[in-house]
């Protein structure tokens, strides 16, 4: 098949068959990829954003928001049903939401978060789903003066439409 050139308005020389055919062939084939374009629309329509990589970002920045501003009630929002968390060395196992909030909210009483910032998200397959974020924290203890900083791991699981926080690691802070 030969390229289809666009017809210009001006007539010319030399127009005729080749240039009528190369039209009515475009003409034909406009219908066509007018249903393959309206059938592409409606099969991409129920499948979610998260196949293409995106919203696994936004769950990811918005945790290290509600993180650095100590919204416990938010992040609670977004656990699966059961949540592994780990703080530093100490792990605490499968958690329940509320007793997972509890745990951070007895975690973050004497810190005061200065930033957290989503470093890394990555997806990595799997049915459900799943994804991770590597978040920056920078804290300091409640009237301390001395900056502090740790790496947050968290795992995210695709459920009921949405990334739901699967597991939460603090990992220790490693001398420079």
């Amino acid at each position: 098949m030969r390229p289809v050139q666009a017809r210009s308005e001006e007539p010319h020389e030399g127009s005729g068959s080749d240039e009528d055919a190369a039209v009515g062939q475009l003409t034909r084939l406009r219908p066509r990829m007018l249903v393959l374009g309206m059938l592409g629309v409606t099969v991409g329509a129920g499948a979610p954003a998260v196949c293409l990589g995106q919203g696994l970002e936004q769950a990811a920045a918005g945790f290290a928001a509600q993180w650095a501003a100590g919204d416990v009630s938010r992040l609670q929002s977004r656990f699966s049903e059961r949540v592994s968390i780990q703080w530093e060395a100490r792990p605490l196992g499968a958690l329940t939401p509320a007793r997972a909030g509890a745990s951070i909210r007895e975690y973050l009483e004497d810190r005061e978060a200065a930033s957290a910032d989503v470093s890394r998200v990555g997806e990595v397959g799997g049915a459900p789903l799943r994804g991770f974020a590597e978040i920056r924290w920078e804290s300091r203890m409640r009237g301390g003066s001395e900056m502090v900083t740790r790496t947050l791991f968290v795992a995210f699981v695709f459920e009921e439409g949405d990334w739901r926080v699967a597991e939460l690691r603090v990992l220790p802070q490693t001398p420079l």
